[in-house]
């Protein structure tokens, strides 16, 4: 099924789209369904990278184990080099340090 819906365009931005379209082939209906498409594609895939890193972030915070980024590159590179390394230890997180950057 299909909704009808309209849009007010700015005029440039009507003649961009028309030009783009009939480079590709394209009505500007069809171009303009096509972007919409993929800009709401690109935003459920943005929404779902934030919920599993606030997922992950939480898990961090109960389990309240993380692992030294060095080590873990160290871990990964005696891996890739065929070596069989003692894996990373897991630390306790340190909640004095930020966990967020910081705007100054």
């Amino acid at each position: 099924m299909t909704a009808t819906t309209s849009l007010k365009l700015p005029d440039d931005l009507k003649k961009t789209i028309a030009k783009v379209a009939a480079f590709e082939g394209k009505t500007s209906h069809a171009l303009m369904v096509d972007t919409l498409q993929a800009a709401m594609e690109d935003a459920l895939v943005r929404q779902q990278f934030y919920a599993d890193g606030e997922t992950a972030y939480q898990d961090t915070l109960r389990s309240n184990a993380v692992y030294a980024g060095a080590h873990v590159k160290a871990y990964v590179m005696a891996r890739v080099q065929g070596g069989t390394p003692v894996r990373p230890q897991a630390q306790p997180l340190d909640t004095t340090r930020a966990t967020k950057p910081s705007r100054d």
